[in-house]
């Protein structure tokens, strides 16, 4: 019997952990719709997490989300091992998709750490095989990587513009009904849902970004990292997902505890301080994504990186000095009596 190699055992192992995540969101799945008590080891609040309301994304609860997933995994790695498939974009798509799984579950852990403050073991376990899956899917590839990247570079890049454009809507529709529904000084229910369903569409945008960005960014590495306005261009992508992180996880979360949970402690002037910083993440999202959207379009412009990169700088600044003032006027009527 001819023994088995490296990639064929590394194809074995993702198909049993494919098994594995797709029975352990499944028992999540059932113990919700059977409406019972996860049992969670090492004292976690494991249903704390699993009923939270980022429990959902797009609509879609997570645990639906992650086996759809692992069956993804386990058929993509059957052909591979069992039918000898090496479709150059199967391998592409099953890399991307375990790309996605994994800056996923990294946003997850986030929300638990940050703003739930409880944690999920099965979560974490589920995080934990989606960082496995995607190393060894990276190691698994056996095409040249770079040169499929080069060859589809018209695809991606329009893709990339796809992203970009869809972001710019997204934030723009955002900040218009975030503001909007600060004026009040609270923020309702269905406002939330509102918000975080646009929330949802940046954030796959903004991932969608990224991905396509590598995709053209490593072809030409060397390139790239000598042109100005990729680097500045870098730079506001990274302003982004933390902007992204402390609007929509940290502040916004914050709002909506404020305007009805049950358990907050409502601090004297903190409702303001958050409107005012609402209102400035607010601005730099909007200013960035344009920022972006402008520099993708002019493609064949090069610009030295000093003077874009202040340039930036000062279009942020702007944005949130304007933003303050916009805050201030709202609050004004607001509190003056009708």
């Amino acid at each position: 019997m001819e023994s088995l190699g490296l990639t064929e055992l590394l194809h074995i192992s993702l198909i049993f952990i494919g098994f594995a995540g797709f029975f352990l969101a499944f028992n999540i799945w059932s113990k919700k719709q059977e409406k019972k008590p996860l049992v969670c080891p090492m004292k976690s609040d494991c249903n704390t997490v699993v009923h939270s309301r980022f429990s959902v994304f797009a609509g879609i609860p997570l645990e639906v989300i992650g086996m759809l997933y692992y069956t993804f995994v386990i058929f993509t790695h059957v052909l591979f091992l069992f039918f000898g498939v090496h479709s150059d974009w199967l391998v592409f798509i099953t890399l991307f998709a375990s790309a996605i799984a994994f800056l996923f579950s990294l946003y997850l852990t986030s929300i638990q750490a940050f703003v739930l403050k409880q944690w999920c073991v099965w979560c974490l376990t589920s995080a934990f095989f989606c960082f496995i899956i995607f190393a060894t899917t990276a190691l698994t590839i056996d095409f040249n990587l770079k040169e499929f990247l080069f060859d589809h570079k018209k695809l991606f890049t329009v893709f990339h513009l796809m992203f970009a454009a869809v972001g710019v809507g997204a934030a723009t529709v955002t900040d218009i009904f975030f503001f909007k529904f600060l004026r009040d000084l609270k923020i309702s229910e269905f406002e939330d849902d509102v918000m975080k369903t646009i929330s949802h569409i940046i954030w796959v945008a903004l991932g969608g970004l990224i991905i396509t960005g590598l995709a053209l960014y490593l072809p030409e590495t060397e390139y790239l990292n000598s042109s100005g306005k990729f680097l500045v261009k870098a730079i506001a992508v990274g302003v982004l997902v933390l902007n992204g992180f402390l609007l929509n996880i940290v502040v916004a979360s914050k709002l909506v505890n404020i305007s009805f949970g049950a358990s907050h402690e409502h601090k004297v002037g903190e409702l303001h301080v958050l409107r005012k910083l609402s209102y400035s993440f607010g601005a730099i999202s909007i200013t960035s994504w344009y920022f972006i959207f402008v520099l993708g379009a002019l493609r064949r412009v090069a610009v030295p990186f000093v003077p874009l990169f202040v340039g930036y700088i000062l279009l942020l600044l702007v944005a949130i000095i304007i933003s303050q003032f916009v805050e201030r006027h709202y609050s004004k009527k607001v509190i003056q009596p009708h």
